[in-house]
């Protein structure tokens, strides 16, 4: 799925940004917080080579940061369908 995420980041890499950080906003505004969010916002904001290493990336941290991604919704539903359907 964060495949798909790296592909519009390299379509459109403002659009992923602000859709992220809006959604780690929100999220922060209903209470709900971890370290990890802090993480994926220094990451969106500051370093966009690490984001490319960490949507794609095989080490504990990447693996874990997708855990608590701030990309939902980003995926249409038809295709994030198709995706799990496929890796199932």
């Amino acid at each position: 799925m964060h495949r798909i995420v790296a592909e519009r980041y390299l379509e459109n890499p403002e659009v992923v940004i602000e859709f992220g950080l809006e959604n780690i906003k929100r999220w922060q505004r209903q209470g709900v917080d971890c370290e990890d969010f802090r993480m994926w916002e220094n990451i969106l904001r500051f370093d966009p080579q690490r984001l490319m290493g960490t949507l794609c990336g095989t080490s504990e941290e990447a693996v874990r940061l997708r855990q608590s991604s701030p990309f939902a919704g980003l995926i249409p539903e038809d295709i994030r369908r198709q995706v799990l359907a496929t890796t199932l």
